[in-house]
């Protein structure tokens, strides 16, 4: 064999698929004995390349703090949810529209059943404080009933000596027959002077406060004209108070008016004149009265009714303890312990606001005469005006006004006893809003967000699944095999596209595993973008083999999907050449072509994959193992297709065999131009026949600080792609052998010991040492690590070595190949 034809072969040309598994083999022992031999300091020197290589990524070996782990996994959740509701914004408008009728349904629930125990407790109050307030209503009634007994007992006989001789002893006992001893005193007051009131101890105040009260003449008595002109007038019993008394305490006073029937006007009823200073020095100022003293006052009209021939005789008065009635007869303490707050209270007359409160005269108010401790306490030495009360806090003075404005919305119930008024005020301790209200309000919103998110989550992680399995399986295909049926599909025609990267084997023999993924992980995102953009189906990677469809799973015009296709190819040529992998690694692919009948389908049962089957799918395969790195091989069928489609530029390769095909007529897609015509218009123009290279400043930077100058700094020589064809390619045999190439073979020296020990440099040549026999087969000595460059001179129109035809002038460098001892 020629000296030429060695080189060829050490070019990988023929026999490199017979040598491959040696040649890896002999690869790892040299790289390991290199290893073993360096000792320590290159063990650092390869740790530290590993670390250069993964560019940080984090190995298992790292040890990352679990919270730290956490919140990464957490940001990526949320990222990739994020992602998910991005592509399908209904995955997040259905949880919260539901959330809004959950929610809102719930709330409204909850409300209408609040407001309905909100009514239910108010009529129940209601309730209470009507019952309570008829109550008091009886009660009080009750306790006037003397005055009643005294006017009846005064009616029967009117003259003065009869009634006074037997008063006492009929007063005493209705005292003592009183409601709950809440009567205090009895009073007979003839003519409006009070002349006799039981019982009365000893002969004057210092015994008996209420001494002083003889003598007192109602009719003259400025403050309360109103109430005995109430009397008077209408004949009927007037409640005075509950009021402050003078001789202490709290009291109720009922008065009524005695007239006499048919008695005339004149009559006196043997009353005698009243003296007031008779009793004590205490009677001041004295004076002498006789008949009622009508001096500048309004009863006069009532004395004498004519209609019915009556006499007014006097009043009665009935002193009833408003402390015993509150404590022992009117009960309001229940209505703490049924869980009531309650306010009893009067209408304040303006003339008693002057009096007691000149800053309350002008308004309209009301005095508390009872009320709950929970409304306002009192101090423990507080009296009831002078009376001390049965329990210590327990007294209720009457100094607080407007009290039931304390209390929250109250309940409303009005007692009105012989003219006198009460107004009862009722409030839950609990409040009219159960409690239960708020609580559940924000019970119902939390567990409508949870069932919200629930199924936020749930339809986000149904819809990741989907992504998933539509990224795998067309969408079609999905609904026949949920029904159990077996999918198949003929179609006339599609176009199917293969690529590998070229020389992948001995690449990634070099590469450490998570290298490996990284690289390929970064190429195939970019395919899988552009597959996206030209709306082709991936339809499977084998390692460094990519394979896509156009026309399926989705028909359309044969010419557009092939036009498609093509544009795609383009577009993977363009973003490889200046695609800069993880650790600095830049690689060439090779893209095969080829448009025909073809039949999908889903075989098995496990692991279910949308899958092409018949011979197109081979032909393009073997367009692309026949094909030359970064270049687009297509058959005859495709380039017709592309013709009808328009706008594509390519060029004829010519008959070359094809394994199990025979000859065939093939082309290069070397570009295409701007092109608005047709099934696939195209705004711009590509062409790569000349390529761009990767950034230099980039290349350096991700390669690391021990990586070579870039090739636009220091021109390095041409490197030789050597194939690295699937099982059973058959290469055609336009090499530099037949073209009738000379080479010329150079020697350099290694250029670091990286390069000696096969590191992953990029002056490292691209094949593995099992190419260095076949040069030194050839009577070419080097010395241990020495690099041997091989210059190819090319004839004019002559094959590159990979099959490409070069439009090179004769004697012409074109291919120099480096080979590390």
């Amino acid at each position: 064999m020629s000296f030429t034809a060695r080189v060829g072969s050490a070019l990988g040309l023929g026999s490199f698929r017979k040598n491959k598994r040696e040649r890896e083999a002999r690869e790892a022992a040299e790289l390991q004995s290199g290893v073993q031999r360096a000792g320590s300091k290159s063990q650092l020197e390869i740790d530290k390349s590993i670390w250069d290589i993964t560019n940080g990524v984090h190995v298992e070996e790292i040890k990352v703090g679990r919270l730290r782990h956490t919140w990464e996994a957490v940001c990526q959740d949320a990222k990739t949810v994020g992602e998910t509701v991005r592509r399908d914004p209904k995955v997040a408008i259905i949880p919260f529209v539901l959330l809004l009728l959950i929610m809102g349904g719930g709330l409204w629930a909850l409300f209408a059943s609040a407001n309905q125990e909100y009514k239910h407790r108010r009529e129940v109050a209601s309730q209470i404080a009507n019952d309570k307030a008829l109550y008091l209503q009886t009660e009080l009634a009750k306790a006037f009933l003397p005055a009643y007994v005294c006017s009846v007992y005064v009616r029967r006989d009117p003259a003065w000596p009869a009634v006074n001789a037997s008063f006492g002893p009929m007063a005493l006992e209705m005292i003592r027959l009183s409601h709950a001893g809440s009567v205090l005193t009895l009073s007979l007051i003839p003519w409006g002077v009070i002349q006799t009131m039981v019982p009365l101890k000893g002969s004057g105040p210092p015994d008996d406060p209420n001494w002083r009260a003889i003598g007192k003449d109602w009719l003259q008595d400025k403050f309360n004209q109103d109430k005995v002109l109430q009397s008077i007038s209408s004949k009927n019993l007037t409640i005075i108070g509950p009021y402050n008394l003078t001789q202490g305490g709290i009291g109720l006073v009922a008065m009524l008016s005695i007239n006499i029937a048919h008695a005339a006007p004149s009559a006196a009823f043997d009353i005698p004149p009243y003296v007031h200073g008779s009793l004590g020095a205490w009677q001041t100022p004295p004076r002498t009265q006789v008949g009622p003293n009508l001096t500048d006052t309004p009863y006069a009209p009532y004395m004498y009714d004519e209609a019915t021939s009556s006499k007014w005789w006097g009043l009665t008065t009935v002193l009833i303890s408003w402390d015993v009635l509150r404590e022992d007869v009117t009960r309001l303490d229940d209505l703490e312990a049924q869980g009531y707050s309650y306010v009893l209270s009067r209408p304040v007359l303006r003339k008693e606001l002057l009096q007691a409160r000149p800053d309350l005269a002008n308004g309209t108010h009301d005095l508390a005469v009872a009320w709950s401790s929970s409304v306002q306490e009192v101090p423990l030495d507080a009296t009831n005006n002078r009376a001390p009360p049965r329990a210590p806090g327990r007294a209720r003075p009457l100094i607080y006004y407007d009290l039931h404005e304390r209390l929250d919305g109250p309940v409303h119930a009005r007692v009105l006893v012989e003219g006198a008024q009460l107004d009862l005020y009722l409030s839950l301790d609990d409040g009219w809003t159960p409690r239960w209200k708020q609580p559940m309000v924000a019970v119902t919103c939390v567990l409508s967000f949870l069932f919200s998110l629930m199924l936020f989550l749930v339809l986000v992680n149904r819809r990741q699944h989907m992504r998933l399995l539509h990224a795998m399986i067309p969408k079609k295909v999905i609904e026949t095999l949920r029904r159990g049926k077996i999918f198949t599909e003929s179609f006339e025609v599609v176009t199917v596209l293969f690529s590998d990267i070229v020389a992948y084997t001995t690449m990634s023999a070099h590469m450490a595993p998570i290298e490996v993924v990284q690289m390929l992980d970064e190429l195939y995102q970019e395919f899988d973008n552009l597959a996206e953009k030209h709306k082709l189906y991936k339809l499977d990677t084998i390692g460094d083999a990519f394979m896509l469809v156009g026309g399926a799973p989705d028909r359309e015009g044969a010419a557009a999907a092939a036009a498609r296709v093509a544009q795609m190819g383009l577009d993977m040529i363009r973003v490889t050449s200046t695609k800069i992998l993880a650790g600095g690694h830049v690689v060439k692919i090779r893209v095969g072509i080829h448009s025909g009948p073809a039949v999908a389908a889903v075989v098995g049962r496990k692991a279910p994959k949308y899958t092409l089957f018949g011979d197109t799918v081979n032909t393009a395969s073997r367009m692309e193992s026949n094909g030359s790195p970064m270049r687009i091989h297509i058959s005859m069928a495709t380039h017709g297709l592309l013709q009808e489609a328009g706008g594509f530029m390519m060029e004829p390769r010519g008959e070359i065999p094809i394994k199990g095909k025979g000859v065939m007529s093939t082309f290069w897609v070397t570009g295409t131009h701007v092109w608005e015509q047709g099934p696939c218009p195209r705004s711009e123009a590509v062409d790569i026949s000349s390529l761009p290279e990767p950034n230099a400043a980039a290349l350096m930077a991700a390669r690391g600080s021990n990586a070579p100058p870039p090739s636009s700094l220091v021109p390095p020589p041409i490197i030789a792609e050597h194939a690295d064809e699937g099982e059973g390619s058959d290469k055609p045999a336009d090499d530099a052998a037949h073209s009738g190439a000379s080479v010329a073979v150079k020697l350099t020296p290694p250029h670091n010991r990286r390069e000696m020990m096969g590191g992953n440099s990029q002056r490292r040549s691209n094949l593995g040492p099992q190419e260095l026999p076949a040069v030194a087969a050839g009577g070419l000595h080097t010395p241990a690590g020495a690099v041997a460059e091989a210059t190819e001179v090319v004839a004019g129109g002559a094959f590159c070595a990979t099959g490409e035809d070069v439009d090179s002038q004769p004697g012409t460098p074109r291919t120099t190949a480096r080979l590390a001892a």
